[in-house]
């Protein structure tokens, strides 16, 4: 190689050299500046979802087991095995102390939680936060009647509630929870809503009634 052609390629990579680390440099930090923002928006969103669900799996564990085996203990004596409507009365005695108030907090976090999931969004998570708010209110419903019959009465108010759709929405809540978290964990992930369809949940006739 010609001995000045050498001498311009060796001068011309050493100038070359510094621009190309210096580049590289600035471009690392600005992905790592990037990184770092995705992670900050990231961190209050992922604790917003977590409430919710939490929220919800709350309520589903604190009544589970009165839908599954208490209420059964509230049939009308008279009625045959495989009779049962689901049709009960229910007073505040009939629960231990707390129980009642402590559903009708527990499905008001699940309002008060699915409230801020909407408001940080991304939209595409409104469909499974409002089915799990709906699901909530009505699976708590007999109990705030209960409370509002019992507080207007000043004592041990009782309420005739038709129980049979419990269960159903009981597993409703679960499912909705359950799909809700899918979405949320994709949200998460930065996944364009436009990109992937939402997750739908498949509902048996039973379900679809219950809702």
């Amino acid at each position: 190689m010609d001995a000045g052609i050498a001498a311009v390629l060796g001068a011309l990579a050493g100038t070359i050299g510094p621009a190309m680390v210096g580049w590289a440099s600035r471009s690392a930090a600005k992905m790592q500046m990037r990184v770092d923002l995705i992670r900050e928006g990231r961190a209050p969103r992922r604790a917003s979802y977590e409430s919710f669900a939490a929220a919800a799996t709350a309520l589903r564990d604190h009544l589970a087991p009165w839908i599954t085996f208490g209420r059964h203990f509230l049939r009308p004596s008279e009625t045959y095995p495989g009779a049962w409507d689901g049709v009960v009365v229910v007073k505040r005695g009939d629960f231990k102390e707390g129980f009642v108030s402590r559903a009708v907090e527990l499905a008001d976090d699940v309002s008060r939680c699915g409230r801020g999931v909407i408001l940080d969004g991304p939209s595409l998570l409104e469909p499974q936060v409002t089915k799990v708010m709906e699901t909530a209110v009505a699976i708590a419903s007999p109990f705030r009647v209960l409370q509002m019959l019992d507080d207007a009465a000043d004592g041990d108010g009782a309420s005739v509630y038709d129980t049979s759709r419990l269960p159903d929405q009981l597993k409703l809540l679960e499912q909705s929870v359950r799909a809700f978290l899918l979405e949320a964990g994709a949200a998460l992930d930065d996944q364009p809503a436009g990109r992937r369809p939402p997750y739908r949940l498949r509902l048996t006739g039973r379900q679809r009634r219950a809702s």
